[in-house]
């Protein structure tokens, strides 16, 4: 087996040089370092300010957006930690939205015991276009607050072909 090198840039994110022999590869992991408030019974989009990874430049950071260069089946997985303002049971929704294909995908929805934080998953192996924007929605039934601890995640890979 082959080792291949991946060099770090300068701001601290691994990628592969153009004419790597990876150059195909697709991954990424981007996580949430910034309490954000929540308000209730809104849709709300989850932000992933700190890239860990992002092998073929595919995710943006200002809009915390994957948007695949190629066609193939890619392997989604997010979590999202919150916290509620009140004492009341609540129940969280997690989706990716995929906005050039219209689609909604791995909906999960769980309900949490009174005054204790939750951590909300969903992952899904998904057919992605080239060029279609994958973003992760949630919505909580009371008001509360997205952790910004690195429980909140947001990852991708390509897996075929």
């Amino acid at each position: 087996m082959k080792n291949y090198y991946i060099p770090h840039n300068y701001e601290g994110v691994y990628r592969p040089y153009v004419n790597d022999v990876r150059a195909g590869a697709s991954a990424f992991r981007a996580i949430n370092n910034v309490d954000i408030p929540l308000q209730a019974n809104s849709a709300n989009k989850v932000r992933f300010q700190t890239e860990q990874y992002d092998l073929a430049n595919e995710y943006d950071l200002n809009t915390s957006t994957f948007v695949p260069r190629e066609s193939g089946v890619y392997s989604l997985s997010s979590s999202v930690k919150f916290k509620p303002f009140n004492s009341s049971p609540y129940n969280l929704d997690i989706v990716f939205l995929i906005t050039n294909n219209g689609e909604t995908e791995g909906r999960d929805n769980e309900a949490f015991a009174a005054k204790r934080p939750g951590i909300i998953t969903a992952s899904e192996t998904l057919w992605l276009n080239a060029g279609d924007q994958v973003v992760v929605g949630m919505r909580s039934s009371i008001n509360g607050m997205i952790q910004g601890d690195g429980s909140t995640t947001f990852s991708a890979v390509k897996v075929f072909p």
